[in-house]
């Protein structure tokens, strides 16, 4: 069974027993919303009975799941928990039957979660929508809005949302809530915004009301990718600093949302982000903030390959709390070219209880990230028993099915490279470097056979339109250049090298997608080994 996230401790029973739906569930008043996920099954004649009790000792997320013959039984520390639970069930259901299980869960960490906070095209509204389900049924809780090409976010962010984008937005809000995820509006304004000046804010609580009005309670000051000093003479002649003026504006911010809202989250992302806390800026942005706002950090680099308890605990000293991680893992939109297909590594417990929060910026790609994504949601819940490859495989099929699973890994193994996110070379280099060594095509022709074929083997088994054109372009970049690497060998066996048409080919696949797979090691072996024989 693929748990995603794997459940803190299980015992589950090889006898499965007939389950169609449940015939009552009965549940605490005002919890119809937690046990939709059950209740969407429908009821089924002579089917089970399924109660569902709030247990106050229990942590906000906390539950405890018992399946036996005809009943199911929740204690749950919320109605997020109980909604938790039915996922769990559900994930047990292989659509007849149920085993006899118990469950007893709680998660590592406490705010999990998403920032659609890359450069480039946003994603569609659809494409949101289906994530904040993906979330909700993978136990994540909140989702940071925060698209960098969103006009109204950071270029325009004084101009309220024309009433077709203020609906969909509002729809975001609505999925994110019946997900029971904390949506988190986010606004850029720093590239032109006066501190000092009075109307300004105006403006930007102007913003900000038309957003709470729709539900949302938590918001995002984001003050990243900006001028690293004052840019208006009226902010320089009143603050000492950059982080003087950030401070007093989080703070004016959060005086004014717990004014209105007493439940109300401030979230600040710092102009300097990445660091151990040295930098004078954060240290006096963490003097100056209030405790209640929270600070965010996306680890020692802006892409952090690793973030160990020692860096956490250094950014803590410099800010005063535990830091709000914005971890750019798999976001693609320093390098478009490429997919980043792999788990998330480099993050351990004693990492994560350190932190307040952590959330995964994705790829441009949203339904292609959701395998990483699979693989933070069991990393951030269940922390103690992460086993990246294990995880890896239960994202892929929480994806693409269990049939699709060996083609899918396949693929995924030959899309895990970035400047700053190095894996071990794919199989096809030692492929390569073996051919090199000994001259002996077979190996070679093996592997590029077995490549140039994967992409149709993809199509076949995966039904998922949205993921399919996402993944598009790395197919058909993967399917042709392997067939031209089939064509080399061919020419060199042959001893009929044509270097010309080789290269005219190679310049057409390159001028037709931008697309990197192998991390480019079947282009650079063509282009050496015309240099070499020609």
């Amino acid at each position: 069974m693929h748990w995603l996230p794997l459940p803190r401790e299980l015992t589950v029973s090889e006898e499965r027993l007939p389950f169609a739906g449940c015939h009552a569930i009965k549940h605490p008043a005002g919890w119809e919303g937690a046990v939709r996920p059950l209740s969407a099954l429908g009821e089924a004649f002579g089917g089970w009975t399924a109660f569902f009790e709030h247990d106050a000792s229990l942590a906000p997320e906390a539950y405890r799941l018992q399946i036996e013959n005809g009943r199911i039984r929740v204690q749950a520390g919320s109605p997020r928990a109980a909604f938790y639970a039915c996922h769990t069930l559900l994930q047990a259901w292989d659509g007849k039957s149920l085993p006899i299980l118990s469950v007893a869960d709680a998660p590592t960490l406490a705010w999990r979660g998403v920032v659609e906070g890359f450069y480039g095209v946003p994603w569609k509204h659809a494409a949101r929508l289906r994530m904040l389900d993906f979330m909700g049924a993978h136990k994540m809780n909140i989702y940071l809005y925060a698209p960098k090409d969103d006009p109204y976010h950071r270029d325009r962010w004084r101009d309220p949302y024309p009433p077709e984008e203020a609906e969909r937005l509002h729809e975001l809000v609505q999925r994110a809530q019946q997900n029971f995820i904390e949506f988190v509006f986010c606004i850029s304004p720093g590239l032109s915004m006066v501190y000092s000046d009075p109307e300004e804010f105006q403006r930007l609580v102007a913003k900000i009301e038309a957003v709470q009005a729709m539900g949302v309670r938590a918001f995002g000051l984001l003050v990243d990718d900006i001028p690293e000093e004052l840019q208006h003479e009226a902010d320089r002649a009143v603050y000492s600093s950059l982080a003087h003026a950030h401070a007093d504006l989080a703070n004016r911010l959060h005086h004014w949302l717990k004014e209105r809202d007493s439940t109300s989250w401030l979230i600040v992302c710092p102009t300097f982000y990445h660091n151990r806390g040295e930098p004078p800026y954060v240290k006096e942005l963490g003097e100056r903030t209030e405790r209640g706002i929270s600070i965010m950090w996306t680890g020692p680099k802006v892409v952090s390959r690793e973030i160990t308890h020692e860096d956490a605990e250094l950014f803590t000293l410099a800010i005063r709390r535990k830091p709000f991680v914005w971890d750019n893992y798999p976001v693609n939109d320093y390098e478009p070219s490429r997919l980043l297909m792999g788990p998330i590594t480099g993050r351990d417990v004693e990492t994560l209880v350190r932190l307040e929060a952590l959330v995964s910026n994705p790829m441009n790609q949203a339904e292609a990230s959701k395998i990483a994504l699979g693989t933070y949601a069991d990393l951030l819940w269940n922390a103690e028993a992460y086993d990246p490859q294990r995880s890896w495989d239960a994202a892929i099929v929480h994806l693409v099915g269990e049939e699709a699973l060996p083609a899918m890994r396949e693929f995924c193994q030959q899309n895990l490279w970035s400047r700053h996110w190095k894996e071990a070379p794919p199989e096809i280099a030692s492929a390569i470097e073996e051919w090199q060594k000994s001259g002996d095509t077979e190996p070679l022709r093996s592997a590029l056979t077995r490549l140039a074929t994967l992409p149709r083997r993809l199509r076949q088994h995966i039904t998922q339109t949205e993921l399919l054109e996402e993944l598009e372009p790395w197919l058909w970049r993967m399917e042709q250049i392997s067939k031209l690497g089939l064509e080399l060998l061919d020419q060199l066996e042959e001893e009929a090298l044509r270097p010309a048409r080789i290269l005219t080919e190679l310049e057409a696949i390159r001028n037709a997608s931008e697309a990197i797979v192998c991390d480019g090691w079947i282009e650079r072996w063509i282009r050496e080994t015309l240099e070499e024989f020609a």
